[in-house]
């Protein structure tokens, strides 16, 4: 079924098969349509739409969706169309919006694509925190502070999965998609303030994958210290630009990225599909 995509996506697919990411059995075409399904990490269900190519007919897209989630049998998927600033889904990617639309999924929020750039200062870290690799600690002392960081969290995917699954059930698929990244095992660190867990910083091979304060120690400026780290350990391996996103409305995190000399590079719009 790869061969039926053109490249790159064609190698990107075989690549991403080899990481246990997606299969030949998750990929669909129709006419120039063509759809892959991914998942986060070997051994997880399908989470987001990936290398969907809409082609030139929204009506055929939207039916090659509708075929893929029916086959696929899934409760919930995402797509995300990022653009640059200004741009909209509805003008710029209207082909694609209107399959989206026709196969049954809302755009529910619109994101900050931010970027760090090489030769930009670097974060300083106050040095209040100390760090603690996360693989070197017990699994349910970090989901733990996972469940805490979701109590009153602003991102909004968070938002809902604890309101439908369960607080546990988000911290248990957020631990085990963070320990899958492909930063290095100590990459990944609780920050602590004694002997109190403060948050956690997760960078994989090129971004900030996740961030978060727990309810009491939020007002205190902590996100600052966990980001400076986190830009600070991808910074020295020499990448020329690190990546990050956050919610629209989050505004405490999108301005802590702001402040560490992150800038805003794009927005990125993100589409739910669930079964009724």
């Amino acid at each position: 079924m790869f061969d039926q995509f053109p490249e790159p996506a064609r190698s990107q697919l075989a690549g991403a098969f080899e990481e246990g990411r997606t299969r030949p059995e998750w990929c669909f075409t129709e006419g120039q349509a063509r759809l892959a399904f991914w998942a986060p990490f070997r051994g997880a269900d399908p989470v987001i739409t990936w290398q969907f190519e809409p082609g030139p007919d929204p009506a055929l897209a939207a039916g090659l969706l509708r075929r893929g989630l029916a086959e696929m049998g899934l409760d919930k998927i995402i797509h995300d169309i990022s653009l640059k600033p200004g741009l909209t889904p509805v003008i710029d990617r209207a082909v694609e919006h209107q399959a989206l639309l026709g196969a049954g999924f809302a755009m529910e929020v619109e994101r900050l694509m931010l970027e760090w750039r090489a030769g930009s200062d670097v974060p300083v870290d106050p040095g209040r925190l100390t760090y603690r690799p996360a693989r070197g600690l017990d699994a349910d002392s970090v989901l733990d502070v996972l469940v805490r960081i979701s109590e009153g969290s602003l991102d909004y995917d968070t938002q809902v999965e604890v309101a439908t699954a369960g607080a546990e059930h988000e911290a248990r698929w957020m631990y085990d998609d963070l320990i899958n990244r492909k930063g290095k095992p100590d990459w990944f660190v609780v920050g602590y303030l004694g002997d109190s867990p403060v948050g956690l910083v997760a960078p994989d091979d090129h971004s900030i994958a996740y961030i978060g304060v727990v309810p009491e120690h939020r007002g205190h400026g902590y996100v600052n210290d966990l980001l400076a780290r986190g830009t600070a350990t991808l910074a020295e391996t020499g990448l020329e630009r690190i990546v990050a996103a956050t919610d629209v409305g989050n505004a405490p995190t999108a301005n802590a990225f702001l402040r560490a000399g992150y800038s805003e590079v794009g927005r990125l719009f993100r589409y739910y599909w669930r079964a009724v």
